[in-house]
């Protein structure tokens, strides 16, 4: 058996001993000595990336990729054990060891020739794992450190920033992840953020990933208007990302200014996410974080908008907030729109908009009546008559009888060989009037 073989040997019925006693697989005895205080940024750093370039290479990765999550998760443990005693610098090691395991994970699957498929199944969990592990110990780690931990500080952020461009390239939601909660939680001075700002420089050629971490600084700097504005020009494939600021600004009261920037990429940013089920549930996410009243109340045509950029996945939210408002002439011509079954649309709306704008009501009426009998069943055929009978009560209402019954003799003569039309109708007394 190779050593890249033994290293992915299934441990599912050896003991933790047994495992490491297996030739080819890591164990904290494996690596350097402890490391101590004393070390500086960058050996801590390469401490770790040289456990991973030896230990998961690119072509260990290629070899037996659906190995690679459960030996990342034991090389990182291993490497943990490493760290200092004293429990500050234990907190900042860690941090520094989910970093670059994240980051030195990601460099070797861009350097394996692996499927994007087959790449994303292997380490997609294990990659945000890291990312979450970062997160935590750089909040244990605070944004007020000790002066002896400004070289490691300055190294992280200064590495950071290599998230955004080559080498990497895949996974760049979870590059995008790391970037933005380090940023959110550990360097938080405002002349790191400006000179990151500064840093980050976007042309022709900038990434969505680039685009989106200098609209994070905008954005944790406070500047509002210059996040809307180079939110309106960037790419639209930028629009899933959106749901990061969206979460955090429920908290910081800029929700409704991150809410407009995402309303004005979504028509076109929504179809950037790859399948229609992912697309219904990043909506149904979205969705779930505006509170309409508020919004409304601070923005009043905001929330309409962006529910009509998202159609078709928002139908269901478009429509009760339109009839929810008494927007009665615009919830008709969505339902119109979307040829709405009206048997639905009897418990989610119809009688609404019956009683309050009857007359609005009758264009549904007719154009859903037109739909069930062209569909040419028994079935569709009874929904249609019953719905005829409310129409004739609507006509009565409004005194316009006579433009019900011309309209019936009408729709009677022209469905004339529709025998089975025909039948129901007279079952419903239709043609005894």
């Amino acid at each position: 058996m190779t050593k890249a073989k033994t290293l992915f040997t299934d441990s599912s019925s050896l003991g933790r001993a047994d495992l490491f006693s297996i030739p080819g697989v890591m164990r904290a005895s494996d690596l350097k000595p402890a490391l101590s205080p004393g070390k500086s940024a960058n050996d801590w750093k390469e401490f770790v990336l040289s456990a991973f370039r030896s230990r998961l290479s690119a072509e260990k990765i290629q070899d037996e990729p659906y190995r690679t999550e459960y030996v990342a998760k034991e090389l990182y443990q291993a490497i943990l054990k490493k760290a200092p005693s004293d429990r500050e610098w234990s907190l900042l090691f860690r941090l520094f060891t989910a970093f670059y395991s994240f980051s030195a994970l990601a460099e070797q699957l861009d350097e394996a020739a692996l499927a994007p498929e087959t790449a994303e199944r292997a380490a997609y969990d294990v990659l945000f794992y890291f990312s979450d592990e970062a997160y935590d110990a750089a909040k244990m780690t605070g944004s007020a450190t000790p002066f002896a931990f400004e070289s490691y500080i300055e190294q992280l952020r200064t590495d950071a920033g290599r998230l955004l461009g080559f080498p990497f390239e895949r996974f760049p939601a979870a590059r995008l992840d790391v970037y933005r909660l380090l940023w959110d939680s550990l360097f938080t001075r405002t002349e790191w953020r400006l000179a990151e700002l500064e840093r980050i420089t976007l042309a022709a050629g900038s990434s969505t990933v680039q685009h989106a971490a200098f609209l994070h600084q905008l954005y944790l700097l406070g500047e509002m208007d210059q996040f809307a504005a180079k939110a309106s020009a960037a790419p639209v494939d930028l629009f899933p990302y959106f749901l990061h600021w969206l979460q955090d600004s429920k908290r910081s009261g800029r929700f409704v200014h991150v809410l407009r920037s995402a309303a004005s990429i979504a028509r076109d940013g929504i179809l950037t996410i790859e399948n229609e089920y992912s697309r219904r549930m990043f909506v149904r996410q979205l969705i779930r974080l505006v509170d309409e009243d508020d919004v409304s109340e601070r923005a009043p045509l905001l929330v309409k908008e962006l529910y009509t950029s998202l159609l078709p996945f928002s139908y269901v939210s478009l429509s009760y907030f339109l009839i929810g408002r008494g927007d009665y002439a615009e919830w008709v011509d969505l339902q119109m729109l979307v040829d709405a079954d009206l048997t639905d649309l009897d418990r989610a709306g119809l009688k609404s908009a019956i009683k309050d704008a009857p007359e609005l009501a009758l264009a549904l009426l007719h154009h859903g009546i037109a739909s069930l009998i062209a569909e040419r069943n028994r079935t569709s055929y009874k929904k249609a008559v019953r719905f005829i009978k409310r129409m004739r009560t609507i006509y009565k209402k409004i005194k316009r009888t006579d433009e019900f019954d011309r309209w019936l003799d009408w729709k009677l003569g022209e469905t004339k060989r529709l025998r089975a039309f025909q039948e129901e109708c007279r079952k419903g007394g239709l043609l005894d009037d």
